[in-house]
């Protein structure tokens, strides 16, 4: 009997040291195998045993490629971003990380969400609304108020003060592309299109009530490569009158700045509300591909005494807000937490 016990330890043996080899044997793991040590532990553990190294001690105790280190610590490619600079967005900013999620796939996309956000005790996000933000899947950055010489951000109108400090996401360089993203603004289809814009900016035109196509463009929406030295050259520009009049925001600033190089976005990706009053026939016409749709001239609110309702000149589209507002605060268990919004 205590052969063929022999012959069945050789072969285990053998097995054993055939798997260690192909692991080990080319002094480095595999893509696929370091994966799998990063994702379940190490492949040799046994279920119910607890083992004595976790799955991180595998990965520092590998030695690694400067492919497989990147593997691990590299950020994704493309960063979709927006801005909360005073807490009263914070509700649309839930809104529109819970819609960017259900219509786009961001691990395949490889791009995460990440959201400037300004620290205030007056009117800033709260630790309280933070929290909510990151369970939305937004990670955080804190900036501080950019100030430029010869401009008085006072001066700015209050519900666009804080907008020019967007343009620290020029500094971002981490990432190959930048999605900014209005607070504002709904997702209702796949960003994956934006990322193959050509140039270093792309915005959709603008809409007024008279002018359904401006030659300038709305920057609630705006996708760009980033860089330290155009950030530099911006914060120059922002103090010559050439460029920002004292009570202009970001948007008036772009589009001098990017004037005569940009790449125009269609409609789809910068639907604007003011459409649907003064502008209903296109409106009609492009809802079914719109992507991005922005609440420019009536914004959603959680006061019943401005809810929009019917007999308003949005309500058909504020009430549709509603109901998606409804849904991402279900998603979340959010239901006793979080008023209507509409």
């Amino acid at each position: 009997m205590a052969r063929p016990r022999i012959i069945v330890t050789a072969i285990l043996l053998f097995v054993l040291c055939f798997s260690l080899y192909g692991f080990f044997g080319r002094g480095r793991p595999s893509q696929q195998a370091l994966q799998a040590l990063i994702e379940y532990g190490s492949p040799y553990s046994i279920p119910g045993v607890k083992s004595s190294h976790n799955h991180e001690d595998a990965v520092k105790s590998a030695t690694f490629n400067t492919n497989e280190k990147a593997l691990i610590s590299r950020k994704p490619r493309y960063a979709i971003t927006s801005s909360v600079q005073t807490a009263s967005f914070t509700a649309m900013a839930l809104m529109l990380g819970y819609s960017i999620q259900k219509h786009n796939d961001l691990k395949a996309m490889d791009a995460e969400l990440v959201l400037l956000i300004r620290e205030d005790e007056e009117d800033g996000v709260t630790a309280e609304n933070r929290t909510r933000l990151e369970k939305a899947g937004w990670k955080i950055r804190v900036a501080e108020e950019l100030t430029f010489d010869g401009v008085d951000n006072s001066a700015i109108r209050s519900h666009h003060r804080h907008n020019l400090n967007k343009l620290h996401l020029w500094t971002w360089t981490e990432y190959e592309r930048i999605l900014f993203i209005d607070a504002d603004v709904v997702c209702h289809g796949s960003l994956e299109e934006l990322w193959q814009m050509p140039g270093d900016f792309a915005a959709a035109p603008d809409v007024w009530w008279d002018v359904i196509t401006d030659n300038k463009f709305n920057s609630g929406v705006i996708v760009f490569r980033p860089s330290v030295e155009t950030f530099h050259d911006m914060i120059v520009k922002v103090s010559d009158p050439a460029y920002h009049q004292p009570n202009d925001a970001d948007q008036a600033f772009l589009n001098a700045y990017y004037r005569f190089r940009y790449f125009g976005l269609p409609y789809k990706y910068n639907f604007n509300l003011i459409m649907y009053q003064y502008h209903r026939a296109e409106w009609d016409m492009l809802w079914e591909e719109a992507v991005l749709i922005h609440f420019t001239v009536r914004k959603p609110r959680s006061n019943p005494v401005d809810h929009c309702h019917e007999g308003c000149n949005e309500w058909e589209v504020i009430e549709w807000y509603g109901q998606y507002f409804r849904e991402m605060r279900a998603h979340y268990g959010w239901d006793n937490e979080l008023p209507d919004y509409q």
